[in-house]
C-alpha cells in the first residue's frame, strides 16, 4: 500500500480530571479499512471529534496527504474531503429524507425542479445500499433505523476520500449489515480510507485490514486483522482474558400478569397487539425494519395513541394518554436515542439519575439534597458508572456510561415495569455485559421487562420468551427452550 492518507500523531486531550487522549499515533491508507475499538470511555469518540474538527486537541498534529492540517471545525474536514458517519443522529426532523441528505449542498435551480433532482440523486444513494426509502419523506417521520441510513447517505453524499463510520449499524437489521459492508468493500476498491469504529467484533473481524485498540486513552496495539481472532481483540479492549459464550441470563420464578396488552390496534400502524409480561419475566420483541414494534411499545408508553384494545397494569385497564400516566402507574422506559430523549444532556449526572423521583423529593433542601445525592451517588456505585463525580454534565461522558445513568434513573423510580428500546445500542463489549446483568437483576427483583434490541442473539440470550412482528402483526411466539434464530427469522417475513 502507498504512504498514509491520514496521519494522527502524538495527539493528546484532556478534560478536567481525565486525560481523554494521550499521545495517541494512528495512520490510515488509500484502500484501507482500519478499525478502531475500545470500551466506552477508551477515547474512541473524543480521537473522532479531533479528526472530525469538532474538538482541538491540547497537542499534537494531522496529516492528511503528507500536509499537516488544523481541523479546527467540522466543514474544514469536509473541505479536506474527510466524513464523518455519526454515531448518534445529526439530522434535521422537518426536513425531508432527500434534503437532509444534500443539506448545503442542493443543486442550483427551481424549487419544483431542484426537489424532483435532489429525490433521484438521493435514490441513487439509497440504492447504492439496497435500502427502500422514500426520499420525500420527512426525517421526523422515521425510525431510528432509518435515520441511521440517512445519516450513512449524507456522508457518502460529499464523496469523501476519508470516510469515519461511528457505530454505522448499530440500528441496522442483519440483511441491511450485510448490503452496508459490501458498500464499504467497493468504497474500499475505489481507494478510499475508511476508518470504522463498531462494537460489533464480528463485523470489525469481516471488513477491517488492521486494527488499532484503544485503552484507558493509549493505543495498547495496532495489529493486522488476519492476525487475530475476536477472543485475543477483547482481552486487548479490557485488559484481561475475554471467555466466550458468557452470559447474564438467571433462571427465576415469574409471578402474576403485570402488564398486558389486548388486541390494540392502531389503524395502518399495528394490529390486533397481544402480549403479557409477568413479574421476573423477560419478553423481547423482534422483528426486522418496519415492523412496527418500536410503535408498540411507545403505545404502552402513552407516547402513541391506540384506536381500540386495551393495556392493563396489574390487571386493571387503564388510559395512557401521555408518558406521564405511564410513569404514574410504574412504567419506566429506556429509548434506543439516550442522548436526545434519556438524558438532559447538559444537567449532571446527579441531575439526571434524580429526575424522575424529584416530586418525591420535593423542594431540594439541605436534607432532600443530601438523600438525592446519596440515592444518585448508590446507584453511581451499583452500575459503576465511570464519572468525576455526581456535578460533572451527562454530556462528558461515553455512551456506556450514559445508557447507566438512564437505568439508574429508572431503577431510582422504583416502578414495576421497564420497557428497554436497545439498552446496549452502541456500548462496548464490557458495559454490554454489565447492562445485561443489571437487567437481570431487575428481573430477579421482580420487575417485568420488555426489551427490543437489533441484535436477535442478545434477545435470545437475555430473554424468557420472544414475540416476532412482521408488517404490524404478531407473527411468532416462542418459549425459551424453543429459541432458534432460524424459526425467528422464518417469522420475520411471515
Amino acid at each position: 500500500m502507498s504512504a498514509p492518507l491520514l496521519e494522527v500523531q502524538s495527539i493528546r486531550k484532556t478534560y478536567p480530571g481525565v486525560i481523554a487522549l494521550s499521545d495517541v499515533t494512528f495512520d490510515l491508507k488509500a484502500g484501507e479499512v482500519h478499525a478502531l475499538v475500545g470500551e466506552n470511555g477508551a477515547g474512541k469518540s473524543t480521537l473522532l471529534s479531533v479528526m472530525n474538527g469538532l474538538v482541538a486537541p491540547d497537542s499534537g498534529e494531522i496529516r492528511i496527504d503528507g500536509q499537516a492540517v488544523v481541523l479546527n471545525d467540522p466543514t474544514v474536514a469536509l473541505a479536506n474531503r474527510l466524513a464523518l458517519v455519526h454515531q448518534e443522529l445529526v439530522l434535521c426532523p422537518n426536513l425531508s429524507v432527500a434534503e437532509n441528505i444534500f443539506l448545503g449542498r442542493e443543486p442550483a435551480g427551481r424549487l419544483g425542479k431542484t426537489r424532483a433532482m435532489l429525490n433521484r440523486m438521493a435514490k441513487d444513494l439509497l440504492d447504492q445500499i439496497h435500502v427502500n426509502l422514500d426520499p420525500s419523506r420527512a426525517v421526523g417521520e422515521l425510525s431510528l433505523n432509518e435515520q441511521q441510513i440517512v445519516e450513512i447517505c449524507r456522508a457518502l453524499a460529499s464523496r469523501p476520500r476519508v470516510l469515519v463510520f461511528d457505530e454505522p449499524t448499530a440500528s441496522l437489521n442483519d440483511d441491511q449489515v450485510v448490503h452496508l459492508l459490501a458498500v464499504i468493500r467497493k468504497l474500499k476498491a475505489n481507494g478510499l480510507g475508511i476508518v470504522y469504529v463498531s462494537h460489533r467484533l464480528s463485523e470489525v473481524m469481516q471488513i477491517s485490514d488492521r486494527v488499532t485498540v484503544l485503552r484507558d486513552g493509549h493505543v495498547v496495539a495496532t495489529q493486522d486483522t488476519a492476525g487475530l481472532n475476536e477472543a485475543a481483540l477483547v482481552t486487548l479492549m479490557v485488559g484481561r482474558e475475554h471467555k466466550p459464550g458468557q452470559s447474564a441470563y438467571k433462571e427465576r420464578r415469574f409471578g402474576d400478569v403485570v402488564l398486558e396488552a389486548k388486541g390494540i390496534c392502531k389503524a395502518g400502524v399495528f394490529d390486533d397487539i397481544c402480549l403479557q409480561v409477568r413479574a421476573g419475566e423477560i419478553v423481547g420483541i423482534a422483528g426486522l425494519l418496519g415492523c412496527q414494534r418500536e410503535a408498540v411499545v411507545r403505545a404502552i408508553f402513552g407516547d402513541r395513541s391506540i384506536d381500540r384494545g386495551e393495556i392493563r397494569v396489574q390487571g386493571r385497564k387503564v388510559q395512557l394518554r401521555s408518558p406521564r400516566d405511564a410513569i404514574a402507574f410504574g412504567i419506566g422506559f429506556m429509548p434506543a436515542d439516550r442522548k436526545r430523549e434519556g438524558l438532559v444532556l447538559p444537567m449532571s449526572v446527579g441531575d439526571n439519575i434524580a429526575m424522575t423521583i424529584l416530586r418525591r423529593l420535593g423542594r431540594l433542601g439541605f436534607t432532600k439534597r443530601r438523600q438525592r445525592n446519596a440515592t444518585a451517588n448508590g446507584l453511581v456505585r451499583a452500575l459503576a458508572i465511570k464519572t468525576s463525580g455526581l456535578s460533572q454534565l451527562a454530556s462528558q461522558l461515553s455512551g456506556g456510561n450514559q445508557q447507566k445513568i438512564v437505568i439508574g434513573k429508572w431503577i431510582a423510580r422504583g416502578g414495576d415495569i421497564v420497557i428497554a428500546e436497545d439498552p446496549t445500542r452502541g456500548v462496548d463489549v464490557g458495559a454490554k455485559f454489565e447492562i445485561w446483568r443489571t437487567i437481570q437483576d431487575l428481573a430477579e427483583q421482580g420487575k417485568a421487562i420488555l426489551l427490543l434490541t437489533t441484535e436477535l442473539q442478545e434477545m435470545m440470550d437475555a430473554c424468557d420468551r420472544v414475540l416476532v412482528m412482521s408488517r404490524g402483526r404478531v407473527t411468532g411466539h416462542f418459549h425459551r427452550k424453543d429459541f432458534s434464530a432460524e424459526a425467528i427469522a422464518h417469522c420475520f417475513v411471515a
